[in-house]
C-alpha cells in the first residue's frame, strides 16, 4: 500500500468504525481486552493450535487493543509484536501495557501498516491475525510478506470476515462499501495462501461459530444493558444491538461468513 493510501486508510478508520468511543463500544461487547470476535474465548481455541513455546516471537497484525498480544505474552512467554494502522487502538493498548508489568518486556507495540512494515526475513515463528485483514484489499502482497517473514516452518493463524459466493444483494454491498472491507470466500482465501507458497493450508468456514458467538454476544449486551448505558449513550447501545442482528442476518442467509485459517511455511 502506497505511503498516501495508508495514510488514508488509517484516518478513515480512526475516525469511522474505530473513533476511540467506537472501540471501547465494542470492547464491552467482546470483552476486556478484545475488540474481534468471542474475545478470549475463540482467542484460547484458536491460539492453542500453535502450541507456542516460551520466547518464541509471533508478529500479531491488527492487533487492536492488546488482548492476544496480553494472552500470549502471559499464558505462554511468547514474544509478541502487535501492529495496528489505527493510532486510537495502539494508544489503549499502551495504556492497558501500562499496567501489565509482568510483561511489559514480552509485548511491544507499534502503529504500522503491515503492507509497508520492514521486518527481516524469517524474523518470526507465529503471524497472527484476529478480523483485521478483510481491510486490506491487496491481500496477496500481504500474505507474501507474512511468508517472508515467518522462519522455516513457521506457523500463520487468521481468522477474519469472508463472504458467501452468491452476493448479488444491495444491502450487503453498501455494507462493505461503507466499511471499506474486501472480502473472499473462505475457500478462495485459503487456494491463495497456498498461491503464494503456504503449505499444509487448512481453510475453515466458521460461520456457524460465528452465528453462535454473535449470539451470545447480543444477549450478553442486552442483559448488561443497564451497566452499559452508565458509560455508553442509549444511541450507542442501539446501534451495538443492530449491528449484531445485522450480521446474524447476513450470516444466516450465507453473505457473510467467517473463515478460520491456518498455514505453516515448508521448512
Amino acid at each position: 500500500m502506497a505511503q498516501d493510501s495508508s495514510a488514508q486508510l488509517q484516518k478513515f478508520l480512526d475516525e469511522n468504525q474505530y473513533t476511540k468511543n467506537g472501540i471501547l463500544r465494542y470492547e464491552k461487547v467482546f470483552g476486556a481486552g478484545f475488540v474481534s470476535t468471542g474475545g478470549i474465548d475463540t482467542t484460547e481455541e484458536f491460539v492453542a493450535r500453535l502450541n507456542l513455546k516460551e520466547n518464541q516471537k509471533v508478529l500479531d497484525i491488527g492487533c487492536g487493543i492488546g488482548g492476544s498480544a496480553f494472552y500470549m505474552a502471559k499464558k505462554f512467554g511468547a514474544n509478541v509484536l502487535g501492529i495496528d494502522l489505527s493510532n486510537n487502538m495502539v494508544n489503549i493498548a499502551l495504556e492497558r501495557a501500562a499496567s501489565e508489568a509482568d510483561i511489559k518486556d514480552k509485548v511491544e507495540l507499534k502503529v504500522m501498516d503491515a503492507l509497508t512494515a520492514p521486518f527481516e526475513p524469517a524474523s518470526f515463528d507465529v503471524v497472527y491475525s484476529r478480523d483485521t485483514i478483510l481491510h486490506i484489499g491487496q491481500k496477496e502482497e500481504l500474505f507474501k510478506l507474512c511468508l517472508k517473514w515467518l522462519k522455516p516452518g513457521g506457523q500463520l493463524l487468521i481468522s477474519d470476515y469472508c463472504c458467501g459466493t452468491n452476493i448479488d444483494n444491495e444491502e450487503f454491498k453498501n455494507y462493505v462499501k461503507q466499511r471499506n472491507y474486501f472480502l473472499l470466500d473462505p475457500a478462495s482465501y485459503g487456494k491463495l495462501l497456498e498461491k503464494v507458497g503456504f503449505v499444509e493450508v487448512d481453510a475453515q468456514d466458521r460461520t456457524e461459530q460465528f452465528i453462535s458467538v454473535l449470539s451470545k454476544e447480543k444477549a450478553r449486551t442486552e442483559q448488561n444493558k443497564d451497566n452499559l448505558l452508565k458509560h455508553f449513550t442509549q444511541e450507542d447501545y442501539d446501534a451495538l444491538i443492530l449491528g449484531w442482528e445485522k450480521k446474524i442476518k447476513r450470516c444466516s442467509v450465507g453473505y457473510q461468513k467467517w473463515g478460520l485459517f491456518y498455514a505453516k511455511k515448508a521448512t
